[in-house]
């Protein structure tokens, strides 16, 4: 039988389990609520600036993390660059917005989305749809437009849908006479991401926006 210490100590012991399983589970559902709710007020955020700036004339980038991660204008040396990612975008959030970058009359625009549709299992026929609806807004401002791969990632089974989706871009960029501009060449080894460019296998490491400016430079010379 168990002396009156040892039974302290089993109690204890139960206690201190139980507490760490309940905080465990705890943490993990306050974890991943924080994680949706820094999402949602990060685009509010990023929108609600926006709004206080002008991009006439601008040569504007528009996407998601990718995008968001850069400082454009100090990587291309141009005072003519507005950076207009935000983190955790999809095609459906840009098409809600580009209404209002239009308005606003910009010089060009250079586009990369879609990595967070696939990555959300949004539907691709919905990628698509809202891609092609962004590409005919942007067309019908007579804006400039220079349509970007999505990038890669260092998941194969992601990336089969990410060349799906850049093989509808393709088609859409010969339809339109539309600048496509393919990143993947240089920043992918065997259409995956490679490792010496990326923090996760999904963002860019420094380097890997180097990269990612040699290969926007010839493009974004010819804009003055």
């Amino acid at each position: 039988m168990l002396n009156y210490k040892s039974k302290n100590s089993f109690v204890i012991l139960f206690l201190l389990i139980s507490l760490t399983l309940t905080y465990g589970c705890f943490s993990s559902r306050l974890s991943t609520t924080t994680n949706i709710d820094i999402f949602a007020l990060h685009q509010i955020q990023r929108e609600s600036l926006f709004e206080k700036f002008n991009n006439k004339n601008k040569i504007v980038f528009i996407g998601d993390s990718l995008t968001d991660g850069c400082e454009w204008n100090e990587l291309l040396g141009r005072n003519d660059v507005v950076n207009r990612g935000i983190g955790a975008d999809t095609t459906g959030g840009v098409l809600n917005r580009i209404d209002f970058y239009l308005s606003q009359k910009p010089k060009s625009i250079f586009l990369m989305i879609g990595i967070n549709d696939i990555n959300s299992n949004i539907s691709m026929d919905t990628t698509k749809t809202n891609y092609a609806k962004i590409i005919d807004k942007i067309l019908g401002n007579n804006v400039q437009l220079c349509i970007q791969s999505t990038l890669n990632t260092n998941r194969m089974e992601r990336n089969k849908k990410v060349e799906i989706l850049n093989n509808f871009l393709v088609e859409q960029c010969k339809l339109k006479s539309i600048q496509y501009i393919d990143v993947n060449v240089k920043l992918s080894e065997n259409n995956v991401l490679s490792p010496k460019y990326s923090n996760d296998g999904l963002h860019l490491n420094g380097d890997g926006y180097l990269i990612w400016k040699q290969v926007l430079l010839p493009y974004v010379r010819k804009l003055q």
